[in-house]
C-alpha cells in the first residue's frame, strides 16, 4: 500500500478512534472512493467492496441504509488499510458491547434465470463460521431474509457454514489478528435489481430490496445483541432503533422542497367554487333541476414551475430506505394535485381526483347505505345558532388553549365568502364562512374537529425535524377527517345527523362514480334519503365541486378505518404527532424509534376531560353502526 493510501487510512482510523470513543457521528471518504457511516456507537459494521473487473451498480446501496456502514474498492491494495480500519472500530465497539457484528455483503453471479432477463425471485446465500454463539444470529438472518418478497416471490436463502464469508475474488478482512471479539457474516445477493448484463439499474426494484433487506439486517443485529452474543452497556428496546438517528442532506432538502411545495398552493380551495350560495339559490330556484355555473379561483402559481422544483427534489441521492419511501409517495401525490389544478371545472378534474383519493370500495359504499337506512334525519330546532362572530369568538379562546401549552401555536382565523363549508383549514388559518350559521350544541364539537384536530396536528408537525409532518404525508387525509369526527364523538357531539351527513358524502361519491347528473345524485340525498334539501345541495356540491371530487368519501372511510385500529388494541396519542397517514403509522413509529420523531408536543383539549375516556373505550369495543345505536 503506497504512503498515500496510508496516510488516508490513518486519518480515518485516527477519527475513528476518537470520536466514536466519545459517542459522535462519523462520515469520511476513504481512499479508492470508498466511504464510511458511524451514526453512533451500534454493535455493528455493514461492509460492501465493489470488484475492480466488472461495473457493481445498485449493490453498494445495498449497506447505505443502515446507520453504520463502509463501502470500498476492492483492490487488492486498499485490503491491509482496510482490515486495520476494520480493527479499529471493532476495538473501539467492543469495549462497549464486547463483540461487535460485521455483515458483508456482494453480488453474486447471475443465476441462468436472470441470465435470461426474467425477473426472478430474490436469492441469498447467507455464509457463517459455524461457530456455536453464531447460530442464533443465522437463524434470524435466516427467517429475516425468507420474509423479502419481490415479484410476487418470497426469497430463497441458502446457508452454508464456510470460512470464506466474503466475495470471490477479494482478500478477507476478518483475519486471524482481528478476529478476536468480532463475528462476521458473509452475504451473497442474486442481482435481480439490474439486467443481465449489469449495464442498467431497476430502481423500483433496488429500492423495495433496500427497503426489506434493510428490515432484515436489523433485525439480526437485534438478535446478535439480544442473544448475548453482545452485551451492550444499554439494551436495545427494537430492532428499529438501529436505524440511522439523523437526516443526510439529501433528506433534509427533500424534505424543505417537498414541504415548500405542499404549503405554496391549498388544493381543496382551488376547487372549491366560490359562488356556493347563489348557486343554492339559483338551483332551488329551478325546482332542483339545473346546476348552475360555478366559479373559482383564479390560480395564483405556474403549475409548470411547483412542477420543475417538484421533481429537482434529490430523492434518489437520499441513503435512508424509509425516508425515501415517504418522500417518494409525497412527490407522487403533490405530481397529481398539481396536474389536477390545471384541470378544475373540467370534467378530467374527475379523473385526477379518482388517482388523487380513490373511491369508495363495495364495504364502506355498504356501510354508508345501512347508516342512510338505518337512521332517521333528526332537526334540532330548539338550539339557538352561532353567527360568524360568536364561531370566531369561541375559536379564538381554543386558540389560546393551546398557544399557553405551545407558545409557536400562532393559528390565524379568517372571514372569507365562497367556501362551501361552514369551518375550513388551510394550513395555519381557520376560515369561516361569512354566512356561517352553527347550531350551538354544535360548535364546540366542530372546533375540536377543525382547531384540536387539523390545526393542533399542523403545529405538532412544525416540531418535528422532519417537516413532512406537518405539510403531510401521501394519503393523510382520511386519518386527519377520521380523527376530526372522532374527536366530535370524544367530546360528545357527533349526532347522528352529523354521521348521516357523512354517510351521505359516500353515497352522493359513488353515485357520481356510476355517471348520476347533479340533479340525479341531489335526488338520491333528498328525496330518496332525506336528507334535508340544502344539506343535500352542499353534499352533492362538495362532491361534484371542480369536475368531481371523491375526497369526501375520505371522512366516513377515516373514522370506519381509525376505530378498527383502536379496536386491534393500538394508541391513539402516536397520531397526533402530525399530518400522516394509518397506513405510515408503522413507518412513524420506526422513525420515533431512531429519533427522527419526537412524541406530540400538543394533546388535544379533551385530553384534560376524563369523559372522553368511556367514549374512547366504546370506540375500542364497538363498530360504527354499534357507536350509533348506543
Amino acid at each position: 500500500m503506497s504512503s498515500d493510501v496510508n496516510a488516508g487510512f490513518d486519518e480515518v482510523i485516527a477519527a475513528v478512534r476518537d470520536r466514536l470513543s466519545r459517542n459522535l457521528r462519523i462520515r469520511r471518504a476513504l481512499p479508492g472512493g470508498g466511504r464510511l457511516r458511524l451514526d453512533r456507537q451500534l454493535p455493528f459494521l455493514c461492509v460492501h467492496r465493489s470488484p475492480q473487473d466488472a461495473p457493481d451498480l445498485g449493490t453498494r446501496e445495498l449497506v447505505t441504509t443502515e446507520a453504520a456502514y463502509l463501502f470500498a474498492s476492492g483492490d487488492p491494495a486498499l485490503a491491509s488499510g482496510l482490515a486495520q480500519l476494520c480493527t479499529s472500530i471493532r476495538e473501539t465497539l467492543q469495549e462497549h458491547f464486547g463483540t461487535v457484528l460485521f455483515i458483508e455483503i456482494w453480488a453474486e453471479e447471475p443465476s441462468a434465470e436472470r441470465a435470461a432477463n426474467r425477473p426472478g425471485s430474490p436469492k441469498f446465500r447467507l455464509l457463517h463460521g459455524g461457530c456455536d454463539p453464531l447460530q442464533s444470529t443465522v437463524f434470524a438472518f435466516q427467517g429475516a431474509l425468507r420474509a423479502i418478497r419481490l415479484h410476487g416471490e418470497n426469497a430463497e436463502v441458502e446457508v452454508a457454514p464456510t470460512q470464506q464469508l466474503h466475495a470471490p475474488g477479494l482478500t478477507p478482512l476478518n483475519s486471524s489478528e482481528n478476529h478476536f471479539g468480532c463475528q462476521w457474516i458473509g452475504l451473497g445477493v442474486q442481482p435481480i435489481y439490474r439486467d443481465a448484463r449489469g449495464q442498467t439499474i431497476y430502481p423500483v426494484v433496488l429500492q423495495s430490496l433496500r427497503r426489506q433487506l434493510a428490515i432484515a439486517i436489523r433485525k439480526t443485529v437485534f438478535a446478535f445483541t439480544g442473544r448475548g452474543e453482545a452485551k451492550a452497556r444499554k439494551p436495545l428496546a427494537h430492532y428499529e432503533s438501529l436505524g440511522p438517528s439523523a437526516m443526510s442532506r439529501a433528506a433534509r432538502e427533500t424534505d424543505q422542497q417537498l414541504s415548500a411545495i405542499s404549503q405554496s398552493f391549498d388544493f381543496l380551495l382551488q376547487a372549491t367554487p366560490v359562488n356556493s350560495e347563489t348557486a343554492w339559490e339559483e338551483f332551488k330556484a329551478s325546482s332542483y333541476g339545473r346546476l348552475p355555473t360555478l366559479y373559482y379561483r383564479p390560480l395564483p402559481y405556474n403549475p409548470t414551475l411547483l412542477n420543475r422544483q417538484l421533481y429537482a427534489a434529490p430523492i434518489e441521492y437520499i441513503e435512508d430506505a424509509t425516508l425515501a419511501h415517504i418522500f417518494d409517495e409525497k412527490q407522487d401525490e403533490l405530481g397529481k394535485q398539481i396536474g389536477a389544478l390545471k384541470t378544475i371545472g373540467t370534467s378530467g378534474f374527475f379523473y385526477d381526483s379518482l388517482k388523487i383519493y380513490g373511491k369508495p370500495d363495495d364495504a364502506l359504499a355498504q356501510l354508508a347505505d345501512d347508516i342512510l337506512a338505518k337512521t332517521a334525519e333528526t332537526v334540532d330546532s330548539s338550539s339557538a345558532l352561532a353567527s360568524a362572530e360568536q364561531i370566531i369568538a369561541a375559536a379564538r379562546n381554543h386558540f389560546d388553549y393551546y398557544h399557553q401549552r405551545l407558545p409557536s401555536f400562532n393559528a390565524k382565523v379568517q372571514l372569507v365568502t365562497g367556501i362551501a363549508a361552514t369551518l375550513m383549514v388551510a394550513h395555519d388559518q381557520l376560515l369561516v364562512s361569512e354566512t356561517a350559521a352553527i347550531r350551538q350544541d354544535r360548535l364546540e364539537p366542530l372546533l375540536h374537529h377543525e382547531i384540536g384536530t387539523h390545526l393542533l396536528t399542523y403545529f405538532n408537525g412544525q416540531q418535528q425535524p422532519l417537516r413532512q409532518l406537518y405539510a403531510g404525508f401521501a394519503g393523510y387525509e382520511a386519518l386527519q377527517e377520521g380523527l376530526a369526527v372522532l374527536a366530535e364523538y370524544l367530546v360528545g357531539g357527533l349526532s347522528t345527523s352529523r354521521i348521516r351527513t357523512l354517510a351521505a358524502r359516500v353515497a352522493a361519491v359513488a353515485a357520481m362514480i356510476e355517471g348520476a347528473s347533479f340533479a340525479e345524485t341531489f335526488d338520491l340525498l333528498h328525496r330518496q334519503r332525506g336528507i334535508p334539501s340544502k344539506n343535500a345541495f352542499m353534499t352533492t356540491l362538495r362532491v361534484y365541486r371542480g369536475g368531481g371530487l371523491t375526497k369526501d368519501s375520505l371522512y366516513l372511510k377515516g373514522l370506519s378505518d381509525l376505530l378498527a385500529y383502536l379496536r386491534n388494541g393500538h394508541d391513539l396519542e402516536p397520531l397526533y404527532v402530525g399530518k400522516i397517514s394509518l397506513q405510515r403509522v408503522p413507518a412513524v413509529r420506526e422513525l420515533r424509534r431512531r429519533g427522527l420523531v419526537q412524541p406530540p408536543v400538543l394533546l388535544p383539549r379533551f385530553w384534560q376531560e376524563e369523559s372522553h375516556l368511556a367514549r374512547l373505550e366504546k370506540c375500542r369495543q364497538l363498530s360504527l353502526l354499534e357507536l350509533l345505536e348506543t
